[in-house]
């Protein structure tokens, strides 16, 4: 249940390939009310998922560059999802997790955002590639964004985004001497609320 989330900046891109193109443009972006990021993965007995329960009304300063279809980002500083932020109904569930990414020395998920670009013919669509660090292994990832609905300074988009632990160096956590264990995918299912105001 990452989310990955992420991601902030991200929405930024979605809401400017809407305005009028520009070379180099500041923007401060947050996370509001109904955002949201949570896990979902399956064991060989049944499936879980854990929510994040942390924080997501940070802002972070972007200077953004776009030409028609494709946008670069350099943020001020990459996005921290809390460890500890993401629960489980079912606390063996989260110590478990917490486990599985070493919390105490790795205590953040890290997003840190690269581009952004449109698909000719998916106008509804928005692709982003993004580092991402679990557990202090730093992967690439793209994810693909749909627009659900934008209005006054807010937009609000969804996606899901499958990883592999395997790709993390993460070992799934295994219970009953090997008899239940937990399968290599997880999907990060993502509804974000962004919030963006211009800064010059």
């Amino acid at each position: 249940m990452i989310p990955l989330m992420f991601i902030q900046l991200l929405w930024i891109g979605i809401w400017q390939w809407f305005s009028p193109p520009a070379q180099s443009q500041s923007y401060q972006a947050a996370l509001v009310e109904s955002s949201s990021f949570v896990l979902k993965g399956s064991s060989n007995l049944s499936d879980f998922k854990l929510v994040y329960t942390g924080s997501l009304g940070k802002t972070i300063n972007a200077e953004v560059s776009k030409n028609e279809y494709e946008m670069n980002i350099r943020a001020s500083r990459p996005l921290n999802l809390k460890v500890e932020g993401f629960k489980s109904t079912n606390s063996f569930i989260t110590k478990d997790f917490q486990k599985m990414l070493n919390v105490e020395i790795f205590p953040d998920l890290v997003i840190d955002p690269i581009s952004v670009w449109q698909q000719k013919g998916k106008p509804g669509t928005v692709y982003a590639l993004v580092f991402l660090t679990i557990a202090g292994c730093k992967k690439t990832e793209t994810l693909a964004l749909t627009l659900k609905e934008q209005k006054d300074n807010n937009i609000l988009c969804a996606g899901v985004h499958k990883i592999s632990l395997k790709k993390y160096a993460l070992e799934a956590p295994k219970k009953a001497f090997g008899a239940v264990h937990v399968k290599d995918e997880v999907a990060i299912d993502m509804v974000l609320n962004l919030q963006f105001k211009k800064t010059k």
